[in-house]
């Protein structure tokens, strides 16, 4: 029996011994050069740096500007985005020459038919004035006269159908007051009944000063197709009148005047009685159309249509407006490949102006940005990110990369061809941080030995050169403890009865 206990007593043991070895709990360590978190597992840490934020800056001679730049930086998203501007630079330009201009205006009966409670003629006037004042406000070395034309203006002992058909009411002159009050006064000329626009012109071609270096002009401002000429000729249409009168058009246009009119209310629908045609037609026979004029500028309009045509169309074509239009924009933004191959790329937002191709193009890793017109003043704005991917190539880490290897330029503007070209890149470095992993702290007792005692370097075993494996709880194991404890009970206790029983 005690030997018994004794054999129990050690299996006992032995089984303890084991199941605490067995059952020590310890944590594995693994190195990843991933940022992501798990459990049980030391990572590595990947940051973008910013390393210069070199900004690319393109002229494009003194009419616009490029550049390109990052504008936000995120380290730990490991994104950057950049920035494209483009902008024209130039202003609009008016220039404004000395000039001499002559109002020649239609005194004939059909200016008193009315519009909105007022006669056309008194519309003519008022935008007439306007105008005035807008072409002396804008420009100090201009000068105007004043013309006023119908058929004879009952001046005693002449006859109709000549020049005298038109009335001199103001040479060229520098004075805003007398133009205003030349034109206003026209209110009191009595009418004729018929046109001669030759007449008319004529005066005022006759009474333009000598000086060449002025610019000259005459707005001709009239409801009538002409139906008197200067040679005697009245009363008719076409034929005669409408030769006479083109051909004097051309003859002031030849002689460096330019002639822009106003032409009212001439529609296409009203016949004139005689000749079966429309009063537009005669018009165009002599004028031609608002496309194709004889001359200069002609302006086909309404009633409704007097005050804005005179005062903003009329003064538009009197000022020399210099053309700084950018066209045909194309701006191509290449990529080096180590961008390509590690960096996701997406567009922020599209483009204020223009289109843009929708992704990198592989055959060059380009971009093409096309903008078709840009005016005066207009920036073009375009932006885009770069973000590290997830599975970069680690040989790029602490690796210095231009976000990009160039930028091409061309654009026009009227004859003028610009094309120009810059590497100038901001710069990012990909860097990388190794998991810093806990040592246990190793006390070393320096022992100075007595002299003359040699004392032996003993390599120090104690430190693995491995990584310990993982031990833990073992479900098996624990399952096989138990029981074989519960059996060792019952064993006994059968033993123990069994002696007692037979005793």
């Amino acid at each position: 029996m005690i030997k018994l206990k004794k054999l129990l007593f050690v299996f006992i043991t032995f089984l303890f011994i084991f199941l605490m070895a067995s059952n020590v709990f310890a944590t594995n360590i693994v190195l990843d050069t991933d940022n992501s978190e798990t459990s049980n597992t030391v990572k590595g840490k990947t940051t973008l740096e910013l390393v210069e934020n070199n900004v690319c800056t393109i002229d494009v001679d003194d009419y616009g500007r490029f550049t390109k730049q990052i504008t936000e930086f995120n380290e730990y998203e490991k994104s950057a985005i950049l920035t494209l501007t483009f902008t024209n630079l130039k202003n609009v330009e008016e220039t404004y020459r000395d000039v001499e201009i002559f109002f020649v205006i239609d005194n004939s009966s059909s200016m008193s038919e009315q519009y909105n409670g007022l006669t056309r003629k008194q519309a003519v006037i008022d935008s007439a004035n306007s105008l005035t004042d807008r072409l002396f406000n804008s420009n100090p070395n201009v000068e105007i006269g004043v013309v006023g034309f119908s058929s004879l203006d009952f001046i005693a002992g002449e006859t109709e159908g000549t020049i005298n058909d038109a009335t001199l009411k103001l040479k060229p002159s520098s004075s805003k007051d007398a133009v205003k009050g030349a034109i206003s006064d026209l209110a009191n000329l009595k009418a004729g009944p018929r046109t001669n626009i030759e007449a008319g012109l004529s005066v005022a071609q006759n009474n333009f000063s000598d000086d060449t270096n002025k610019k000259r002009y005459i707005i001709l401002l009239t409801d009538g197709v002409p139906n008197n000429a200067t040679d005697g000729t009245f009363a008719t249409y076409s034929g005669v009148v409408a030769s006479r009168t083109k051909s004097k058009i051309e003859e002031i246009q030849n002689s460096g005047i330019e002639i822009i009119a106003a032409m009212i209310n001439l529609n296409s629908e009203r016949v004139e009685p005689t000749t079966q045609r429309t009063y537009r037609a005669l018009a165009e026979e002599i004028f031609g159309t608002e496309e194709n004029p004889t001359t200069s500028k002609y302006f086909y309009i309404s009633d409704a249509d007097i005050q804005d045509t005179i005062v903003n169309d009329i003064f538009s074509n009197l000022v020399v407006v210099t053309d700084n239009t950018l066209r045909n924009i194309v701006i191509k933004d290449y990529f080096p490949q180590e961008i390509i191959d590690n960096f996701d790329f997406e567009y922020v937002a599209s483009p204020n102006i223009g289109t843009v191709s929708e992704k990198v193009d592989t055959t060059d890793n380009s971009i093409t940005w096309n903008i078709e017109l840009l005016s005066e003043g207009e920036t073009a704005t375009l932006s885009y990110k770069l973000k590290l991917k997830e599975d970069y190539n680690k040989e790029i880490i602490d690796k210095i990369l231009p976000t990009n290897e160039k930028v091409d330029i061309t654009a026009e503007n009227n004859d003028k061809d610009f094309s120009e070209t810059s590497d100038v890149s901001p710069t990012v470095r990909v860097e990388y941080e190794e998991p810093v992993i806990d040592e246990p702290n190793i006390v070393v007792n320096e022992i100075t030995p007595p002299d003359n005692e040699v004392v032996i370097n003993k390599v120090d075993n104690t430190v693995a050169n491995t990584i310990l494996p993982q031990t833990g709880e073992n479900s098996v194991e624990l399952f096989v403890a138990i029981f074989s404890i519960i059996a060792i009970i019952v064993i006994c206790r059968i033993i123990y009865l069994r002696k007692y029983s037979d005793d």
